[in-house]
């Protein structure tokens, strides 16, 4: 039988019908799998070999009795045909931590993503790698160089933290904004921390659209609009989601990307565009899956499983 190991946040506090975990888990257990999970807290490596606390877990479509586990127990990582790392950000040492037991999983045991691509490819960073998609970025902890940047650019920039994921403390910074080097102080945390500067984009009122790549390959297309009162086209702050099919230009944005992702292991990627810019590449625990299959898009999640086996 096949078995699967999720490493997740606490089940108990999911939103069962946006999380891409709960979708997974569902998908897994609907074909007869099985399915434990566990946190970061419940990994370890020991000579050699990498070990995981867990619970065989079964799910289901209601709310607030959502998942029973079974007992725990310690199992080797090679125990399980596919590992998917789906802990949430925050990215720090304590997640870099994880994904060095993870990387003592044995073959065949695959690990989704890939440990030391999850290292290499930080979401906000790896648009970087690719400068001709994306739009002018700077990454830095000085806040001179940003306010320099800010003038090269000619107008509004983006600050966001590295190490966070839904939005959080994504600021945006307008001209003659008083308020500017108080902002740039509490982001960089006085000039001890990087941050990610970008070119503002007016076109984010219009939506934020949230591509999902299997494999490499574009499957489906989310245009998240973000509320009146916010910068920000994240799900869980309001924005309202329409299906949104891909447009030449993002299309070939994605067919150049998607080898580099999948060269590198990322199965489930989603990223983000903005007036036909790539702003992001999420590769820790993107969103999305049950958002396009409730609005008549395709099902993901079987088809992330279906991808996961070929190689496990």
């Amino acid at each position: 039988m096949v078995a699967h190991l999720f490493v997740v946040d606490p089940l108990a506090g999911i939103d069962i019908t946006k999380d891409s975990s709960f979708a997974l888990m569902l998908a897994a257990q609907a074909r007869g799998h099985e399915v434990h999970t566990c946190d970061t807290d419940g990994l370890f490596g020991q000579s050699g070999r990498g070990f995981a606390t867990c619970r065989p877990t079964q799910v289901q479509r209601v709310r607030g009795s959502h998942f029973h586990d079974g007992p725990t127990a310690i199992r080797a990582l090679g125990d399980f045909d596919v590992v998917w790392m789906r802990k949430d950000p925050p990215f720090d040492l304590n997640y870099i931590a994880a994904t060095y037991v993870l990387e003592l999983a044995p073959p065949p045991t695959r690990v989704l993503s890939r440990p030391e691509s999850l290292r290499s490819w930080n979401e906000k960073v790896s648009v970087l790698k690719f400068p001709e998609l994306a739009p002018p970025t700077l990454v830095t902890r000085s806040m001179a160089t940003i306010l320099q940047f800010q003038r090269d650019v000619g107008g509004s920039i983006v600050l966001k933290p590295l190490g966070w994921s839904g939005g959080n403390g994504v600021v945006a910074l307008h001209p003659g904004d008083l308020n500017t080097r108080s902002l740039l102080e509490m982001s960089t945390h006085n000039g001890r921390e990087f941050i990610l500067a970008q070119k503002y984009l007016p076109e984010v009122v219009l939506g934020d659209k949230r591509v999902i790549l299997v494999d490499g390959v574009a499957r489906a297309g989310l245009l998240r609009i973000p509320p009146p009162d916010d910068l920000r086209g994240n799900i869980h702050v309001g924005a309202r989601v329409e299906l949104a099919p891909l447009n030449p230009r993002e299309q070939a944005l994605c067919d150049q990307l998607g080898p580099a992702l999948k060269a590198a292991g990322h199965l489930f990627v989603g990223i983000d565009l903005i007036g036909e810019k790539l702003t992001e590449i999420n590769v820790t625990s993107p969103t999305g899956i049950q958002e396009i299959r409730d609005l008549g898009g395709p099902d993901l999640a079987e088809e992330l499983l279906d991808a996961a086996l070929l190689d496990a």
